[in-house]
């Protein structure tokens, strides 16, 4: 905290998902939290995930990456809807746009953060 108050200028970013059409245009296709919105870490395990299937794909339609760009997206669209919704939510729960959203976020973290140090408190051998 001293430090962002010592800051001559903090920056702030939005949570901002931007949909395209699709994942691939000519020989370039997208993959991780480039192809889908991640929040939390999940750009990673969707980059390999993504270059995995992407690699199937890939050898599964020999010569014809257009094909092999559309079974990929086809195949990874279906998981990564979902995900996208609950990154919705969960951005809107994170970062609220009112101030009663963010002092309900607030005293949910609060208590969270007791009900955990309790937890931590009983599960430990005396």
């Amino acid at each position: 905290m001293a430090a962002f108050l010592d800051h001559p200028a903090p920056f702030f970013d939005s949570l901002t998902t931007v949909r395209v059409p699709s994942w691939s245009r000519g020989r370039v296709v997208l993959l991780g939290d480039a192809a889908a919105t991640a929040l939390l870490g999940d750009g990673s395990s969707m980059a390999m995930a993504g270059a995995y299937a992407l690699a199937e794909e890939l050898a599964a339609h020999p010569g014809d990456h257009a094909r092999a760009f559309a079974a990929h997206e086809t195949r990874l669209r279906r998981e990564v809807g979902p995900r996208q919704r609950r990154v919705g939510l969960l951005a809107r729960l994170m970062v609220p746009r009112t101030r009663p959203g963010l002092a309900m976020r607030n005293a949910v973290g609060r208590a969270v953060g007791r009900t955990n140090r309790t937890a931590s408190r009983e599960a430990t051998p005396r």
